[in-house]
């Protein structure tokens, strides 16, 4: 039985931040969807709801930071614009 060819690895890409302003509920501040990658393909999609509280701007940044350094695809839906967040384009 032969083997089958090893799926070579792709390139290095930056990971990617899809942000769209929308309405979700009014006790959210976001909801976030993160594709984690391995070897450039994705093997697992988590998401987040961030409420509206105090900190939920350090939730934010924590959570969607985080997983940018880590490689991974951010979408991001939320009704703030993107300077309210501190998301630079």
């Amino acid at each position: 039985m032969a083997k089958p060819e090893p799926i070579p690895p792709r390139p290095y890409r930056k990971p990617v931040l899809a942000y769209t302003v929308g309405d979700i509920p009014t006790e959210l501040m976001a909801v976030i969807r993160i594709e984690w990658l391995k070897k450039g393909v994705p093997t697992e999609i988590e998401e987040y709801q961030i409420e509206e509280c105090p900190d939920a701007h350090a939730q934010f940044e924590y959570v969607v930071g985080t997983a940018l350094r880590q490689g991974a695809d951010v979408c991001v839906l939320t009704q703030y614009q993107p300077v309210d967040l501190g998301v630079q384009e």
